[in-house]
């Protein structure tokens, strides 16, 4: 069986949410398998805070099931509508 993965990109424009994201979004990929492989992270500035940018991430999953299976998660889905995410969220899924 093949890998499944996500390409994705999230635009976050403040410090609170960035943190709050990388806190709550990154465990619970872990805890539904998913496992960071490669991350890219942008900011508009070169403060040493977070002023806004982009969050670039590539999650493997056990399969392309499981990863269309975490996106369509209640838990994912409720955190981007809550969050006002949607429209900063490109998110890609193959395997």
């Amino acid at each position: 069986m093949s890998k499944g993965y996500w390409i994705k990109q999230v635009s976050i424009e403040s410090t609170d949410l960035f943190i709050e994201y990388i806190q709550t979004v990154i465990p619970w990929l872990l805890s539904v398998g998913g496992i960071v492989i490669a991350k890219d992270i942008s900011q508009k500035s070169d403060l040493n805070e977070w002023d806004g940018g982009q969050l670039g991430v590539v999650v493997e999953f056990e399969s392309r099931s499981a990863a269309q299976k975490a996106f369509d998660s209640n838990v994912f889905q409720e955190y981007i509508d809550l969050h006002g995410l949607n429209s900063d969220l490109s998110l890609s899924i193959f395997g």
